[in-house]
This record gives structure tokens, C-alpha cells and sequence, in this order.
């Protein structure tokens, strides 16, 4: 390849369209700001970066055809796009504002000029838009509680019960909020006006209970409240919230479900018939009544669970995960306690009203929220595992036996403060390894 500039001078275009060049400038540099001062000889400069680079062209068409070349180029002078410059080679540029066409034709005829100028720079870059996977699971877990309190306003009704099964409801609604505060009271202590407010609303909500149950719609926003979290939870309050929380996952087995007086015929030999508590199910004596009870004890059972997994969501975007495997575990949790309440639902018999909104929908929009928001804050987290040396051992065999190699020794050490010498790796304690498969 030849080194002599004639040989690599090159025909200008534009986006493809040629043009002949008879002059051109390019400027370049850097833009300063000149500051000078009393009393003092030289100015002082400050280099605020590179200045934009300019190309100028005094350019020409020329033929019998300049007419067409001349539009052609019109056209493509707009905007960026690749410019072929003499002597530099390709570059990306725009298009400088306004550019002048001369043409004479008079004295040159079959040919028009152009004073062209463009301006070396990449293509212009807004900021992205990123979607908090946070708010998003707030955001999700406020309409799950809406939709919860609608399902169960639609469901629970103890019009036209039987005074027995009513009494039976309000008893198991008591027990249940009991079962809620004595969660929420392990964790709303000692901060401050959310202590306050939250004492309260348990207070009225016990001494009005057996109005509000008349009142499922007032009952279920009463209950709500208690699961209410502090505007100012830390992430590591976040995780005492996110146990008591988990606590009332399965209320239904927490609260003692309180059979009507049932017939028992005991075995044969084993004494009197008596009247007395006992299975209704053995006996087939399963009526319409135990069926309604049996419903509306599922109705609070689902409220308190619906919200208890919402507010478990909430206080889970907030939690610092401390590792991969602890994002995978809290992740498993809510896989879990969302599928159960989705399957318990499916078989339960379908309520005579119709939600303002569909539980069932946004019970998977939480699920696929809080799912989301773990994984998005765990994706560059390092997976953990363990390994409990059997003997005394040194750092570099505990990774090379791990791993093939003793490059990791280092890490190891920095994992586990508790190895005092790098040769006295103490037997029968776990390591905290870090994964690298």
C-alpha cells in the first residue's frame, strides 16, 4: 500500500452521495474559559473538554447531469449520517444547520457549489428508563389488599345465619385478630407515633369487633390497618416485620376451629351415647349449616393470610438481601404461600356476589411483582455455600480441594474471620463459601 497522500485521497460523499471538494477546514481542540485577575500577570484557564469538531467543505457538483446530483445531494444533507472525508477517511457526523448552494450559469455552467459544514458527534443519547421492581411490589401489594378486603366484603355474610353459626363466626374473627396482634406486637414496639397508631387501631378494632362483623366491608379496612407498615422502615427492621408476617401464613392452623355439638356414638363397649364434641364428617351429619360456617370461617382466613403476604411483600423490597441463597429462600417462601392461597381458593365454592376487583388476579400480579423484585436485586449476587473441614487444614487445600485450584484461599479467609492463621484452618465449623460454578 502506497504512502504517498495522493494515493490515499479520497472522492467526498455523503450518505453515500459524492461531491467534489475544492477547499476545506476542519477545526478542532478544546474549549477553555480564560479567567484573569488584579494584580496578577497571567490569566489563569480552566479546560472544560474537547470542543465539538467542525468540517467545513467548499464543495461542487459539475456534468451534464449536476442537476440530478445537485437534488441528490440536497436531499441527503439532513440530519447524521457517514461522511467521507478527503483526506481523514469515514467518520459519523451531522449536518450542521444551513448550508448555501451557488450556482452560475453564465460562467459555469453545468455546475453548482456548496459551502457544506458538519459536526463530528455520536447520536444523541437519552437517559433509560428503569422500572423500580420495588415500587412495583408495593405497588402490587396495595391492590392485593384491596382485592382481598373486596373478595372477603363479597363472601362474609352473616345475614340469615344460624345464631349458633354466627356466634361460632365471631369467635373465630376474635381469635384470628388476636392471633394478628399478638404477631404485630413483638415488632411495633418502641417506635414512637406507628406504635401509637397501630395500638389504637387493634384497640378499636377489638372493642367494635362484634358490630363490624354485621359490617364485612368496615371489617376487612379495620383489620388492614394492623398490617400497616412504619413510612420510615430501615431494612433491618424489615426482616422482624417479614417473620411476624410469616407467622400468620397459615392463621387457619393457628386458630382452633370450633365444632358445633355433634351426636358421637362411641365404639362398642366403650360406654354410654353421649352428647357431646365430636367429628360431624364421621357421622354424616355435614348440613347446609356447617357448610356455611365452613365458608365463612375460609373468608376470614383468606383476609388475614391475603394481607398478611401483601404487607410480607412490602417489608421484602425494603430487606438488604445478603446473598444469592438468601434471595433464592425468600423467593421460595412467597412461591409458596401465594400457590397455597391460589389452590385453596380454586376448590373453595364460588361466593353468590361479585368482587369490585378479581382476588385471584391480583393475587398472581403480586406473586410475579415480588418474584421479579427479588431477582432483579439478587442478579449480581454471589451464590453462597458450605463446607466444614473434618481436620486441620490449611486455606490453600480448602480451595484447592473445593475448586482444583488455590487461587480462592484469599477469598476464603476474607469470608471467615474466625480462621485466625492461614495453616490452622480449625476442624468441625462451617465455612461460608462462595460459589463459582
Amino acid at each position: 500500500m502506497s504512502s504517498h497522500w495522493l494515493d490515499q485521497l479520497r472522492m467526498g460523499s455523503y450518505r453515500g452521495v459524492p461531491f467534489h471538494v475544492d477547499s476545506l477546514d476542519w477545526t478542532l481542540g478544546d474549549n477553555v474559559v480564560v479567567r484573569e485577575y488584579p494584580f496578577q500577570d497571567l490569566p489563569t484557564v480552566f479546560r472544560m473538554g474537547r470542543a465539538a469538531e467542525e468540517i467545513k467543505f467548499s464543495a461542487y457538483v459539475i456534468g451534464d447531469d449536476y442537476h440530478l446530483q445537485r437534488d441528490a445531494l440536497i436531499e441527503a444533507l439532513t440530519g447524521s449520517g457517514q461522511l467521507m472525508h478527503p483526506t481523514a477517511g469515514t467518520m459519523r457526523v451531522f449536518v450542521n444547520g444551513k448550508f448555501t448552494i451557488k450556482e452560475n450559469p453564465t460562467a459555469e455552467g453545468g455546475m453548482a457549489r456548496f459551502e457544506l459544514s458538519f459536526v463530528v458527534a455520536e447520536t444523541r443519547r437519552y437517559p433509560s428508563g428503569v422500572v423500580s421492581t420495588a415500587g412495583a411490589a408495593v405497588a402490587a401489594a396495595d391492590a392485593a389488599k384491596k382485592s382481598s378486603a373486596d373478595a372477603f366484603a363479597s363472601s362474609f355474610d352473616l345475614t340469615g345465619k344460624h345464631g349458633w353459626a354466627a356466634d361460632r363466626v365471631v369467635s373465630r374473627v376474635t381469635d384470628s385478630v388476636a392471633a394478628v396482634w399478638g404477631q404485630m406486637k413483638t415488632v411495633t414496639g418502641g417506635l414512637g407515633d406507628y406504635s401509637n397508631a397501630i395500638i389504637g387501631n387493634y384497640q378499636s378494632l377489638r372493642d367494635g369487633l362484634t358490630a363490624l362483623v354485621r359490617q364485612p366491608r368496615l371489617l376487612a379496612n379495620s383489620v388492614t390497618t394492623l398490617f400497616a407498615l412504619p413510612s420510615d422502615l430501615s431494612a433491618a427492621s424489615s426482616r422482624d416485620f417479614m417473620a411476624a408476617f410469616e407467622g400468620l401464613f397459615d392463621v387457619s392452623s393457628k386458630v382452633t376451629k370450633r365444632d358445633f355439638e355433634v351426636s358421637v356414638m362411641p365404639a362398642v363397649g366403650a360406654g354410654l351415647v353421649m352428647f357431646g364434641t365430636g367429628n360431624a364428617d364421621v357421622l354424616g351429619l355435614s348440613t347446609p349449616a356447617r357448610a356455611q360456617l365452613e365458608a365463612l370461617s375460609t373468608a376470614s382466613d383468606q383476609l388475614i393470610e391475603s394481607f398478611a403476604v401483601a404487607s410480607w411483600v412490602q417489608a421484602a423490597s425494603v430487606a438488604e438481601l445478603t446473598s444469592f441463597d438468601d434471595a433464592l429462600a425468600l423467593r421460595a417462601t412467597l412461591n409458596a404461600q401465594c400457590t397455597r392461597l391460589l389452590l385453596r381458593a380454586s376448590t373453595a365454592a364460588a361466593s353468590d356476589g361479585l368482587p369490585d376487583s378479581a382476588w385471584h388476579d391480583a393475587m398472581l400480579a403480586l406473586l410475579t411483582a415480588g418474584l421479579r423484585d427479588i431477582q432483579e436485586r439478587s442478579r449480581d449476587m454471589a451464590r453462597l455455600s458450605s463446607f466444614t473441614p473434618e481436620a486441620w487444614m490449611p486455606v490453600w487445600y480448602v480451595s484447592y480441594r473445593l475448586f482444583g485450584t488455590a487461587a480462592y484461599a484469599d477469598e476464603i479467609l476474607a469470608m471467615n474471620p474466625h480462621i485466625t492463621h492461614p495453616l490452622l484452618v480449625p476442624p468441625g465449623k462451617a465455612l461460608r463459601i462462595m460459589r463459582h460454578d
